[in-house]
């Protein structure tokens, strides 16, 4: 175990590298919620005065959030792309041949995006702040919002990843990552439940990340919910317990 700490350490270390090199990285990660924190709030701020948002007087304290969450999701949606150009490059022979666990070479890929989609998150989290949203929790509430989102970061990359190495198509996985958009449209991020229609309703029952959105929501405006909390690490842990396990059997079969 300390000789796999050691490895996914350092080839971790690459795989941040890696991504901080490339700026458009940053770019296309903050872009969408970013421009949805700004128009929306200022379009639909009038749309709290709707029965369903149960007297919330402002439409951005009600929005940052989602926007937080989907920073998460957006900073993992093509976790896997990273691993193909390693693939197609001979790196990741090369790391095979070496005489070092081939686990930590996922987990090396893996690990990462925890920080990423924290620090991603992050960046949204204190723009929110800046346009006029609180945190009644205070810094501890900032801190908790982070590892929620590195978690579920880390539990959703299995989507991309399992496309990765089962298709070794750029293409391919790039359109599976687009397919999961939905998702984040059909969750509690812009309206409550409330005034969703009753299909919509039985989708997001079973939607995580409303769960995680839910969650972030208690901590930004109403305070420790820890029953929300707990629901929204409970469904990330299913949901990354699902898509790691398709995971490490599409690596094996790609590391053989």
């Amino acid at each position: 175990m300390t000789a796999l700490a050691y490895e996914t350490y350092h080839l971790g270390l690459r795989t941040t590298r890696r991504f901080i090199r490339v700026p458009a990285n940053f770019i296309s990660i903050i872009f969408f919620p970013l421009i949805q924190l700004l128009v929306f709030s200022q379009l639909y701020e009038d749309i709290v005065q709707l029965p369903g948002f149960g007297g919330q007087s402002s439409y951005l304290a009600y929005l940052a959030p989602g926007q937080v969450a989907f920073t998460a999701f957006m900073a993992v949606a093509w976790g896997g792309y990273g691993l193909l150009v390693e693939y197609r490059t001979g790196y990741i022979d090369k790391l095979r041949a070496s005489p070092i666990s081939r686990w930590s070479i996922l987990a090396a890929e893996m690990v990462p995006l925890f920080f990423q989609a924290a620090f991603m998150s992050a960046i949204i989290l204190v723009i929110s702040l800046l346009l006029g949203a609180t945190i009644v929790t205070g810094i501890g509430g900032f801190v908790l919002i982070l590892i929620l989102a590195g978690l579920f970061g880390v539990g959703l990359a299995g989507a991309s990843f399992i496309p990765a190495l089962l298709t070794k198509s750029e293409q391919a996985t790039s359109t599976f990552s687009l397919l999961l958009f939905p998702l984040m449209f059909a969750s509690t991020a812009f309206v409550p439940e409330a005034l969703m229609p009753d299909w919509l309703r039985i989708v997001n029952e079973w939607n995580p990340i409303s769960y995680l959105i839910e969650a972030i929501r208690s901590l930004m405006v109403t305070g420790y919910d820890w029953a929300l909390i707990g629901t929204a690490v409970l469904m990330t842990a299913v949901l990354g317990l699902i898509l790691q396990v398709v995971t490490l059997w599409a690596f094996a079969r790609l590391a053989r």
